[in-house]
């Protein structure tokens, strides 16, 4: 990811409409999967980026932060986020096996070159019972400026990621897109920046101010969106959300 582009995030992320929606993601299904049975215990975010996704763990448990940057790892400690493991999450994590009951990998495994090594990796520390939440890109359509200044390898399909799974120890149990009502104008604004401003540095879609009508707007429409997936999945997407429960099985199951 571009330096600059920590920079923007830590600056917008409690507010911008984005940032505020995945929150609410977390929230609405973390909430009952803590209900679950798990006694209270640890939870994991890898690649917590500037720390937002992190503060709302700390409402789930003891809330652990992974991150490689260390320009991330400052602004984590600016938010007063302590319990921060440094690691490249494109090897081994340095983790005990069994050890969260909750990890959330929010936008990470398009960073990397194989994102199968995280899945596992993910899967031998989560314990039996936990769950994994994963957010990812969807569609190369959408690819623009935005993905090359965050460092995308990759946009997904939901079927993309449901081929990983087969052979690993866990259940899919939510396999939805999301943020579909505001796919389009997402994708005219990508295309447009990507036939016309190419010349320009690239740049993450969060650098654009929004009016504050138009930003509380946005965040009301997406909320009412990802509130949805609860009785819902969504047939397309700017994003795909994933939730994994780790079982003691050999074999991955597909709930639809």
């Amino acid at each position: 990811m571009e330096n600059q582009e920590f920079e923007i995030m830590y600056r917008v992320e409690q507010s911008h409409w984005w940032f505020r929606g995945k929150q609410f993601l977390l929230r609405q299904n973390l909430t009952p999967l803590d209900q679950t049975g798990l006694e209270k215990g640890r939870v994991l975010d890898i690649g917590s980026g500037t720390g937002i996704t992190l503060k709302v763990l700390e409402g789930f448990g003891d809330a652990y932060g992974m991150e490689l940057s260390q320009q991330a790892i400052d602004f984590l400690k600016k938010r007063h986020l302590k319990r921060i493991i440094r690691a490249d999450v494109s090897l081994s994590l340095p983790l005990k096996n069994d050890t969260f009951k909750t990890i959330t990998c929010l936008d990470v495994l398009e960073h990397l070159d194989n994102d199968v090594v995280l899945l596992k990796e993910m899967l031998r520390v989560c314990k039996p019972g936990g769950h994994i939440l994963l957010t990812v890109p969807a569609f190369h359509v959408f690819w623009s400026p935005h993905d090359v200044a965050l460092h995308h390898k990759r946009r997904y399909t939901r079927k993309d990621l449901l081929r990983s799974f087969p052979g690993l120890n866990c259940k899919v149990i939510k396999a939805s897109y999301y943020n579909i009502i505001l796919s389009i104008p997402i994708l005219a604004v990508r295309k447009f920046k990507s036939l016309f401003l190419k010349k320009s540095p690239p740049k993450s879609d969060f650098h654009m101010d929004l009016p504050t009508f138009l930003n509380s707007f946005l965040e009301l429409l997406f909320k009412a969106e990802i509130w949805c997936l609860k009785f819902m999945n969504f047939p397309f997407g700017v994003s795909i959300l994933f939730i994994l429960e780790k079982s003691s099985g050999d074999k991955a199951e597909i709930e639809e």
